[in-house]
């Protein structure tokens, strides 16, 4: 068996190579050249299983694609979810970073508000001895995301339409029903009334 490189500019220098087998890759990857990555390909070219050459192997050899882009892939869809909400999170800690914060407790209940310059960025309220309770961030004034404290439950929004929600263990769901849609879109537009309706009294 040699081992050379696979170039298109390289003349044909034997007449015998059979035209009616197709050339096929023979078992898994190897280092046929000693460059230390098992990226070469052995060629059989007469079908008649034994190998006839070394193909030295690149970025985009057919057995590489084949072999690591569904590892990839799988790697990618198990990652993704966890991935996509760590990075939701971390957009929403920036977006509140440095708001100033004021709490107020009332029946048990603890209330927060976080704003920038002026505007709310973030608002809570929570049972102080179960900790139970609700979060709410804010994008030129508009929920832009909810988290259930008891559950870790997040869900996201645009235009305060409900696009994503995660679960405790940050499964993504992406599809709802009308119930669940329209459920989550009034919590966006009227469940932090009462923690700003706190504030505006104890302003008065």
């Amino acid at each position: 068996m040699t081992c050379k490189l696979s170039q298109a500019s390289t003349p044909a220098t034997s007449t015998q190579t059979p035209t009616t087998k197709e050339a096929k890759i023979i078992g898994g990857m190897i280092d046929c050249d000693n460059d230390g990555r098992q990226n070469d390909s052995r060629i059989d070219d007469d079908g008649d299983g034994i190998p006839d050459k070394c193909v030295i192997g690149n970025s985009s050899s057919l057995e590489e694609n084949y072999e690591t882009v569904p590892i990839q892939k799988e790697d990618i869809k198990a990652n993704t979810s966890q991935e996509l909400f760590d990075e939701l999170m971390q957009s929403l800690s920036e977006m509140t970073e440095g708001c100033n914060e004021a709490t107020k407790v009332q029946a048990g209940i603890s209330y927060s508000i976080c704003t920038i310059n002026n505007e709310p960025v973030k608002a809570a309220e929570a049972l102080l001895e179960a900790g139970d309770g609700i979060g709410f961030w804010f994008k030129n004034n508009k929920v832009v995301a909810i988290q259930y404290f008891h559950s870790g439950e997040t869900l996201f929004f645009d235009d305060e339409k409900l696009i994503a929600k995660f679960s405790d263990n940050q499964e993504l769901q992406s599809n709802f029903t009308d119930e669940e849609r329209q459920e989550a879109e009034n919590l966006a537009k009227n469940g932090y009334h009462k923690i700003f309706q706190v504030f505006a009294l104890e302003a008065q």
